[in-house]
């Protein structure tokens, strides 16, 4: 089981008539067995924080309850191919490092043979 931290920008908090509003941005945990398993958990906003230094934070907030049920009912529906795209990379990124990482085992095998 892994996790991925799933960024969204301006998801819409209400769809009606086909017509989006309410626009959000922040993060989503994401849990995923294999390309086809995945659950959303934890689901945080982005704040709109004061200037440090000259430049502008972005803090991330828990969601109320009720919103971070509505941003997961989007990620299910809505949003689920987008969620889907980031599990597919996500599980390429983790074959790729699952592959470097038994090659540089085999390769260090090699080396303590011939010492």
């Amino acid at each position: 089981m892994a996790t991925l931290n799933y960024t969204f920008d301006e998801l819409p908090l209400v769809i009606a008539n086909g017509i989006e509003a309410g626009f959000v941005n922040g993060q989503a945990e994401v849990t995923y067995v294999s390309s086809d398993e995945w659950t959303v958990g934890s689901i945080s906003l982005e704040g709109f924080g004061e200037r440090v230094s000259g430049v502008r934070q972005w803090p991330q907030i828990a969601a109320p309850i009720p919103i971070a049920g509505v941003i997961r009912s989007r990620l299910y529906n809505e949003w689920s191919s987008k969620v889907q795209n980031a599990v597919n990379e996500a599980i390429e990124d983790d074959r790729a490092c699952a592959a470097d990482d038994y090659a540089d085992m085999k390769r260090e095998a090699r080396m303590m043979e011939r010492v």
